[in-house]
């Protein structure tokens, strides 16, 4: 499947959606220098070709008063990854499983509670499953950012 091409302007809305998926398309389209109209175009061959896949709310869980936030770092068999993966990501606390393509240690899950036990109770559910815990760690602060396309692509070039 051949990527899509994109230009400045798709790479510049991409940016900024990622950090406000709420700007209107009037105040893209003047942070971009093109039309509301062509915004709309972007988003729309954007979403159509599955590049934006989504919109979402950044959630600051401590506010909502689950405060304590674990990384189970696991093993499970390689044939059996994807499906324990889609398993653990069912259970109520779990926000997010990463697959890793190693033998061992090769599922990240993370997941919110409120109390010790609540994350003892998700462990013991996940023992059920098709999985060794190797390791779990409470998580003291996690940082991301947004991937600017336009620096990515500068920095690509310098390389080549």
């Amino acid at each position: 499947m051949a990527s899509y091409e994109l230009d400045d302007v798709d790479k510049q809305l991409l940016g900024l959606l990622q950090e406000n998926a709420r700007y209107t398309a009037l105040e893209l389209a003047e942070e971009v220098g093109v039309s509301d109209n062509t915004i709309h175009n972007r988003m729309e061959r954007l979403e159509e070709a599955g590049i934006i896949s989504g919109y979402t709310a950044s959630i600051n869980h401590d506010q909502t008063g689950l405060d304590l936030y674990f990384l189970f770092t696991c093993t499970a068999r390689i044939s059996e990854r994807s499906a324990v993966a889609v398993e653990a990501l069912a259970l109520p606390q779990v926000v997010e499983v990463t697959e890793l393509m190693t033998g061992e240690r090769n599922l990240l899950i993370k997941m919110y509670g409120a109390e010790d036990e609540d994350i003892t109770h998700v462990a013991e559910q996940m023992d059920e499953l098709a999985l060794e815990i190797n390791d779990e760690n409470l998580i003291r602060a996690e940082r991301t950012t947004s991937l600017d396309y336009v620096e990515v692509e500068e920095a690509l070039s310098q390389i080549e």
